[in-house]
């Protein structure tokens, strides 16, 4: 149910409200890490998003630039003493604001015919895999990203490997997880392809998600459809049945069935980490499954947040160089995550490290 501006506004106002001008985000803020500019800080956001609620600037372009200009990683509430919650607050202005924006509004016509053509691959290449001896969960569904069904497809295919050998799996044509029409701020697009991904999914017990972004975001379904009287329950029951991989994993007590020779280390997600707050799991299996090092930084964005590499390539480009350092101090060879989107950064940071170490998803590991 789409609520109206005024609605928006109040909410908007609720959390920037407790914001008490500190500036301890600016100590975490990847962003304001590359530009240095009050505005692209959680603070100089919070400050955007009072003056609009005041009426002090003009309700387009101004703000737009300040709320775009975000990665909604988190790292600014994990600091704050208030705990305040600016990656919720840039979601809804983005969404009161989402008629002045002429930025992509989502997937073209070929893409959208590329993620067709994707779960068909999956669904030609899994389709003879042997059931899971002694299986308990026979109703385990494997959520097909799109950004999956773009770029990573090979990955997509060891995942539903990797759970077939731990339970009966079920393919399904999947709608969007809605993640990009919220980036946008386009409600109305979300609630379509959540509505439709729940009624997919009822006959599910879980739904396995192999990107943090798909996880994070089906996980809120019953958030967003709390004040619809027809679709509340069912958005609650939909939400619950949502894990992710190394979740899902760690929950069934899965171990690695060989070791991998080469030093790995591991990528946080922003949406899966500190969002979902699952880091112990994929660390977990990535011990059992090699020599694991930690890497310094290795919760901060590395600039794969949806359209944002698109939107601003020069500051993702920057997040990536940082990120490339980071990953050559630990000395692993292989670095991995648990999000479609990292991994694509993550891909093009190896192939600027000359071979320095390869990007792989968690489940080529396991």
């Amino acid at each position: 149910m789409t609520k109206d501006k005024t609605a928006l506004l109040k909410e908007i106002n609720a959390i920037v409200s407790q914001c008490d001008r500190c500036g301890s985000c600016h100590l975490v803020c990847p962003l304001f890490a590359v530009k240095d500019r009050e505005v692209c800080g959680s603070r100089g956001k919070i400050n955007a998003a009072r003056a609009l609620i005041k009426g002090g600037i003009a309700p387009e372009a101004a703000i737009l630039e300040a709320v775009e200009f975000c990665l909604l990683c988190g790292a600014c509430t994990d600091v704050c003493a208030s705990k305040v919650k600016t990656p919720d607050a840039m979601m809804k202005v983005r969404q009161y604001l989402a008629a002045s924006s002429q930025k992509s509004q989502g997937y073209s016509d070929t893409e959208k015919q590329d993620m067709e053509r994707g779960y068909q691959t999956l669904v030609e290449c899994c389709k003879n895999l042997p059931s899971a001896k002694g299986a308990q969960d026979t109703k385990v569904s494997y959520f097909f990203g799109c950004t999956a069904r773009l770029t990573s497809p090979d990955s997509a295919i060891q995942t539903v490997k990797l759970l077939a050998s731990t339970a009966n799996v079920a393919l399904k044509n999947s709608a969007c997880c809605g993640l990009p029409a919220l980036i946008r701020g386009r409600i109305d697009e979300y609630l379509e392809n959540t509505k439709k991904n729940i009624e997919l999914y009822k006959e599910a017990n879980t739904i396995v998600c192999d990107c943090a972004g798909c996880s994070d975001v089906l996980k809120k379904a019953a958030s967003y459809l709390a004040d619809d009287a027809e679709w509340a329950e069912r958005g609650k029951v939909f939400s619950q049945k949502v894990v992710s991989l190394s979740e899902y994993l760690a929950k069934i007590g899965y171990t690695p069935p060989k070791k991998v020779a080469e030093k790995i280390t591991y990528q946080d997600p922003c949406r899966l980490g500190r969002n979902q707050g699952i880091k112990k799991a994929p660390r977990d299996l990535l011990k059992a499954a090699g020599d694991y090092v930690e890497m310094p930084g290795s919760d901060t964005c590395c600039g794969g947040s949806c359209f944002f590499p698109s939107d601003y390539p020069e500051a993702a480009d920057a997040l990536a160089a940082k990120k490339q350092a980071s990953i050559e101090k630990t000395g692993a060879s292989i670095v991995a995550t648990e999000c479609h989107r990292c991994l694509g950064r993550l891909k093009k940071v190896a192939a600027k490290s000359g071979g320095k170490f390869r990007a792989v998803h968690i489940s080529e590991l396991l």
